[in-house]
């Protein structure tokens, strides 16, 4: 299956860190051949009898011996055919990762994408990750690159995170419903109130920072509508000012827990994505306890506690168990996403 989406998820985008162009292939100085020593005039004719005879004799030899000066740099070119993923005069060595800017990782790891080199491409913004740089579109090209490689359930994990921090963006949403079209377990969630779903979506409307921002305005208007109330001399502007002052109010609490919520999403949040092909589920934190049933690469679970090495998960159903911790990977990466 090769169209992961209702639009081009080709994720050739612009970097959000610098307008510089990414470098198309073909760029990039040609490679020199170094001249070969000048002979003496006196052994000037017999090296042309040899290199005949060579020829004769030898031809795959000669021809290997005619390119030995350009066989690094044909090494380099070979490779980045290989990859398709940037112009050999910006391919990056690994040890060197760290010297190149950010921006150039990006746009080499975009293109890198889009030329079918998944694995050059997680490398790439793995790199930009282990800087600091998080986005939800870095996640979202970090999620797509594992699906092209049929990995579902770093997919699913890097789905996660880039809903985390842009909660709205349908791209995401939709790869991500493809990805878990994919995996073994179709587990069925306990059905909840239909109010705290309502209440939950409403928060997962807007990010943090759009939620802190509006408990802000409220506030302002909730101080206004007190001053309109206690300044006013006729009762119908200090109505509207008691009135829109408390109304005001409640909208600022709101707010100001939706924000709430959406951080401590970001920070603390407890759902983690199964990594393993196969992964047993125990009664009891140790090898030898009773298995109660397996999960796959993929599912989604929720962690409760942790003890030597395993850890303890419930499934949406409802379902609980311990799973060694290595088989997992928590969607909230170690001091969060941010």
């Amino acid at each position: 299956m090769t169209v992961m989406n209702k639009k081009d998820i080709s994720c050739m985008l612009h970097s959000r860190v610098s307008g510089r162009p990414a470098a198309t292939p073909g760029e990039g100085p040609q490679p020199s051949v170094l001249p070969l020593p000048a002979a003496d005039r006196k052994n000037k004719s017999v090296l042309r009898l040899l290199a005949a005879v060579m020829l004769l004799v030898l031809p795959t030899a000669a021809q290997a011996a005619a390119v030995s000066g350009t066989s690094g740099a044909d090494t380099v070119a070979q490779a980045a055919t290989d990859t398709g993923a940037v112009p050999v005069a910006t391919l990056p060595a690994v040890a060197s990762l760290d010297d190149i800017p950010a921006d150039t990782l990006w746009t080499q790891a975009n293109a890198a994408y889009s030329n079918g080199s998944y694995r050059q491409a997680v490398e790439l913004y793995d790199a930009l990750l282990a800087r600091g740089v998080h986005s939800g579109k870095l996640y979202y090209n970090l999620g797509n690159s594992w699906f092209k490689q049929g990995r579902m359930g770093k997919a699913i994990l890097n789905y996660n995170r880039a809903l985390l921090l842009d909660p709205t963006d349908e791209d995401t949403q939709y790869n991500l419903a493809m990805a878990n079209a994919r995996i073994v377990d179709k587990i069925d969630a306990v059905p909840e109130f239909f109010l705290k779903t309502w209440l939950r979506d409403l928060g997962l409307t807007l990010g943090t920072d759009t939620w802190a921002v509006l408990g802000l305005i409220f506030l302002g208007a909730t101080f206004a509508a007190v001053i309109l109330w206690l300044l006013s001399n006729t009762l119908a502007l200090r109505k509207s000012g008691f009135y829109g002052g408390l109304a005001s109010l409640a909208l600022c609490l709101a707010c100001t827990f939706y924000a709430h919520f959406q951080r401590t999403r970001l920070l603390h949040g407890n759902e983690a994505v199964v990594m393993n092909l196969v992964a047993p589920v125990k009664s009891s934190p140790g090898a030898g306890s009773k298995d109660i049933f397996v999960l796959h690469e993929g599912t989604k679970v929720r962690m409760l506690e942790q003890l030597g090495g395993w850890t303890e998960i419930v499934l949406s159903d409802g379902n609980k168990g311990w799973i060694t911790s290595n088989a997992i990977e928590a969607i909230v990466r170690n001091g969060g996403t941010e």
